[in-house]
C-alpha cells in the first residue's frame, strides 16, 4: 500500500510539472481585431504608443476569416487567446452565456476605468446612452453592470451618392432645372421615401454600373428597414420572428424590390469581386449605404467626382420633414476583455488608454464617432484639418444625436445564426422569386428560428 501511495504521489508530481511546462506566463496583451490595412495600422499605432507609455506590450492580431469563428477557436488556447477583442450587441448575449466576457463595473467603480459616474464626475470617459446595449443585470440587457465599452459607432446606413451620375442623367435627357423629370440632388435634411429611392436608383443604373448595392451586412440592413416602419423584427420578448406583421412584409418587399423586379437597381446578394465601397470609389455605383468610416477606409477623399451624402430613405408616408425619424445605428462595435485573461490589470489599462488617447487618435483619422462622448464633441473629431472630413463628421454626429437608435437583436440566439437563417431562404427566393411567395419565405424563416431557439 505504501509503495502504491509513493507511486501515486510521484505520478501526481510529474503531472503537475507537465502542466506547468505547457503553460507559460504571457508577456504581452493580444488585441484581436478586424479591418483593412489602414484600420489595422491605426490599431498598431495605438498599441505602440501605449507600450511606449506603459512598457506593457500589445500584439495586434487581425482576423483572416470570419471574425467570430476565429475568436471562438482562439479562446481555446491558454497562451494565444485574445485579451481584448471586439464584440457587437448582436453577439453580446452569446458571449455572456459562454462566460467569455469580463465584468467591467468593478474597474469603473474603483477608477481604473476612468468613466464619468456620480462618484467620478470628472472622469475622462463619457459613455453614450447606447452603451447600455452592453449592460446586463442578470435578467435583461440595458441595465446593470457594464461588460464592454463602445469604441466607436455610426449611423451605418446613411446614403452616399455620386453627384456626377445625377448631372450625367440630366444632361443625357436634356433636362434643365425646372423641367419635368429633372433629377435634383437628394436633400441633406429631408429623406426620400422608399418608392422615390427605388425609382431614382433605377434611373441611374447603367450597363456598367449599379444604382445601389446591399452587399455589406444585408440582413442587419433589412432589420433596420423593419424598424423604420415602427415595427420590430421580433415579438415583444425579442424572441420569435415577427413574420406576420404587415410592416415586416412591407420592409422585406422593399428589400427584395431593390434586387429583383421591374425597378431593381442592386445586384442580388452574393459573392462579388468588387464590394460596394470599392465600386463607389470606382464610379460604378450611384448610391452606397455606409457609416462615416467609409470615407477614410475606402479613400473616398481621392475619388474623381463630387460626393454627396443624405439620409437613408424611409417608408412611404405623407408630410415628410427633417424631423422625421429615419436612421438606426448598426455600427456599435465595442471592446471587451476576455474573462480568463491572466493579464487583467494590463488589459484594463489598455482599455482605458484606448477609450481616451486612442479614441482621440482615431477621431483625428476620421474613423467613426468615438465611443467616448468627450472625444466625439472635441475638435479632434468635429474639426479635423480636412474641411470635407469636418463637414462629414459633423453631419454624422448630428444624425447620430438626433435620429439614431440601436438595432434590436434577438435575445435568445446570436445574430450570426439569425443571418444564416435569413440568408438561407432569401438567397433561394431572390434567385427564383416566381418559385415561391415572400410570405412563405418569411414563414419558413420564422419556423427555423423557432426550432433554433
Amino acid at each position: 500500500m505504501k509503495g502504491k501511495r509513493v507511486l501515486l504521489l510521484t505520478t501526481l508530481a510529474l503531472l503537475l510539472v507537465s502542466c506547468n511546462t505547457t503553460t507559460t506566463q504571457k508577456d504581452k496583451l493580444i488585441f484581436y481585431v478586424w479591418g483593412d490595412s489602414t484600420e489595422i495600422a491605426n490599431y498598431e499605432k495605438i498599441a505602440k504608443d501605449f507600450t511606449n507609455e506603459t512598457n506593457i506590450k500589445v500584439e495586434v492580431i487581425s482576423a483572416t476569416g470570419d471574425y467570430y469563428d476565429g475568436l471562438n477557436i482562439s479562446f481555446s488556447s491558454s497562451n494565444n487567446a485574445p485579451d481584448i477583442f471586439f464584440t457587437e450587441s448582436g453577439e453580446f448575449l452569446s458571449h455572456l452565456a459562454s462566460k467569455k466576457i469580463m465584468n467591467l463595473t468593478p474597474y469603473i467603480e474603483n477608477g481604473q476605468l476612468d468613466v464619468q459616474t456620480n462618484n467620478n464626475p470628472n472622469g475622462k470617459i463619457q459613455l453614450w446612452d447606447i452603451n447600455d446595449a452592453y449592460r446586463y443585470d442578470g435578467n435583461q440587457v440595458g441595465s446593470g453592470d457594464y461588460y464592454a465599452l463602445i469604441k466607436d459607432w455610426s449611423p451605418d446606413f446613411i446614403m452616399w451618392y455620386n453627384k456626377s451620375h445625377i448631372d450625367e442623367y440630366n444632361l443625357e435627357n436634356n433636362l434643365k432645372e425646372g423641367d419635368e423629370g429633372f433629377m435634383n440632388y437628394p436633400s441633406q435634411d429631408v429623406p426620400m421615401t422608399w418608392s422615390e429611392f427605388l425609382n431614382m436608383s433605377f434611373l441611374l443604373k447603367k450597363a456598367n454600373r449599379y444604382g445601389t448595392m446591399l452587399d455589406r451586412v444585408p440582413y442587419k440592413h433589412l432589420m433596420e428597414l423593419i424598424q423604420m416602419t415602427g415595427s420590430s423584427t421580433w415579438d415583444q420578448d425579442n424572441k420569435y420572428f415577427n413574420f406576420s406583421d404587415e410592416n415586416v412584409l412591407k420592409a422585406c418587399q422593399f428589400f427584395v424590390d431593390l434586387q429583383v423586379g421591374d425597378k431593381a437597381s442592386a445586384p442580388i446578394i452574393g459573392p462579388s469581386g468588387v464590394g460596394s465601397g470599392e465600386a463607389f470609389a470606382n464610379g460604378n455605383l450611384s448610391f452606397a449605404f455606409f457609416g462615416n468610416w467609409a470615407y477614410s477606409t475606402y479613400h473616398w477623399d481621392s475619388v474623381g467626382f463630387e460626393i454627396g451624402y443624405c439620409p437613408a430613405p424611409i417608408p412611404d408616408q405623407d408630410n415628410i420633414t427633417e424631423n422625421s425619424v429615419y436612421a438606426t445605428s448598426a455600427g456599435m462595435i465595442s471592446l471587451a476583455i476576455n474573462s480568463k485573461t491572466t493579464m487583467k490589470e494590463e488589459a484594463i489599462s489598455f482599455l482605458n488608454y484606448y477609450m481616451t488617447k486612442g479614441a482621440n487618435y482615431m477621431a483625428s483619422k476620421g474613423f467613426n464617432i468615438p465611443g467616448n462622448k468627450l472625444v466625439a464633441n472635441s475638435d479632434a473629431y468635429k474639426n479635423p484639418e480636412e474641411s470635407e472630413l469636418a463637414a462629414i463628421n459633423q453631419y454624422f454626429l448630428k444624425i447620430a444625436n438626433d435620429y439614431t437608435h440601436p438595432i434590436i437583436y434577438n435575445n435568445y440566439i446570436g445574430q450570426d445564426t439569425v443571418e444564416n437563417i435569413f440568408g438561407k431562404y432569401f438567397s433561394t427566393y431572390l434567385a427564383n422569386p416566381k418559385g415561391n411567395s415572400l410570405t412563405n419565405v418569411l414563414s419558413s424563416i420564422a419556423d427555423d428560428i423557432r426550432r433554433e431557439i
